[in-house]
């Protein structure tokens, strides 16, 4: 909720943003319906572009953010758990990380 919330702290970045998780297509709908998120959400429930995002851990998607350069090329990434209540720290860390 937070990134929805404060979307426009990634505006104009040469970036796109996604929500990854290992839920189901079906359960990521029904958030968008609930919450309108204005970014897509990917599922992932083979785990394989998390474990690549380097935010997997025992079959479970941990919280935080990664980044990948235009050609899907692995850049950095950060698990925190309060990533979103650091919205603006988080913010700042992935436009100094963006290639």
């Amino acid at each position: 909720m937070q990134l929805q919330t404060h979307i426009e702290l990634f505006e104009g970045l040469d970036a796109d943003i996604y929500a990854l998780s290992n839920d189901s297509p079906q359960q990521h709908k029904k958030l968008n319906e609930k919450f309108q998120f204005t970014y897509p959400f990917l599922s992932d429930p083979a785990m394989k572009l998390i474990e690549k995002a380097d935010l997997e851990d025992q079959a479970v998607s941990k919280r935080g953010y990664s980044i990948f350069d235009k050609n899907g090329e692995f850049v950095t990434s950060e698990h925190n758990d309060y990533w979103g209540d650091e919205i603006e720290q988080t913010a700042k860390k992935i436009k100094k990380a963006l290639p």
